[in-house]
């Protein structure tokens, strides 16, 4: 039996230190509860709690007012070898 590598997740969002204001926003929007930020704290930064369930949705690069999240698609995605049919399933004809 061959063992599997451990799977790192994945950084979906990045966040400028530099350009983030701490202002809770993204925070706030994101749908799936996974960027947490300490109300009001402006020492830290806001951090993705659970990386591996982004929706890549880009709600807090959008609400950012400082521009300063990129979303991060991770490679497997945006270089994807895989046929629409075999993701899909059977296609009915």
């Amino acid at each position: 039996m061959t063992a599997h590598p451990a799977i790192v997740p994945h950084e979906p969002i990045a966040i400028d230190p530099e350009k983030c204001v701490r202002c809770d926003l993204c925070d706030w929007i994101c749908p799936g509860d996974l960027i947490h930020h300490e109300e009001g704290n402006k020492d830290k930064l806001p951090v993705v709690a659970y990386p591996d369930e982004c929706w890549y949705c880009g709600l807090c690069q959008a609400i950012c007012p400082v521009d300063a999240i990129t979303v991060v698609f991770p490679d497997r995605m945006v270089n994807c070898r895989t046929d629409v049919a075999s993701l899909l399933g059977k296609v009915v004809e």
